[in-house]
């Protein structure tokens, strides 16, 4: 008898993440986008809320790290939910980020720009998704550091992280 792992199985998607630390939002963005994020504690779900314009995405994502020190490479899996299965799963106790994500282009490459809200304001972080095999990119212009390999920058890391630790990271 054959038993599967999380991250494991073919709905799983292998996912590498290039991410940068900015200052500020870069002018030029477009295409806001809300996202509400509940990260159940000592789990590897995630349940997503993202609003646009003309609709509202619901999501139960598992992310798997493939090397538990490295979050720049993880195998994901996306459920789609409905509003009403949202809403069920929402109330199981969780670590909120909230954020707005906007569209960004630096040097011709088109980067995903997360503001965040609330106890994480102040961070703004700038991310694209590789395919495998292709080479990692030199980042935005107003890019500060890269930090692709950094924990404190991954969703689940900063959804959980004390006022103390967030302080020391986010620029104010």
């Amino acid at each position: 008898m054959t038993s599967r792992r999380p991250g494991e199985g073919r709905y799983a998607q292998l996912e590498r993440e290039q991410r940068w630390l900015l200052e500020e939002l870069p002018p030029g963005i477009t295409d806001e986008r809300v996202i509400v994020d509940h990260y159940w504690t000592g789990t590897s779900l995630r349940l997503r809320m993202i609003q646009n314009r003309s609709e509202v995405v619901y999501k139960l994502c598992q992310k798997v790290r493939l090397d538990e020190d490295n979050p720049e490479l993880v195998k994901i899996t996306n459920i789609y939910l409905s509003e009403s299965e949202f809403q069920v799963l929402s109330v199981t106790r969780a670590s909120i980020i909230s954020k707005s994500r906007w569209t960004a282009v630096s040097n011709g490459v088109p980067y995903a720009v997360d503001e965040f809200k609330g106890r994480h304001s102040g961070l703004v972080l700038a991310e694209i998704e590789l395919r495998e095999g292709v080479p990692r990119v030199s980042g935005p212009e107003s890019a500060l550091a890269e930090v692709s390999g950094s924990n404190e920058y991954s969703g689940g890391w900063l959804a959980s992280a004390s006022d103390v630790d967030l302080l020391r990271i986010i620029r104010r």
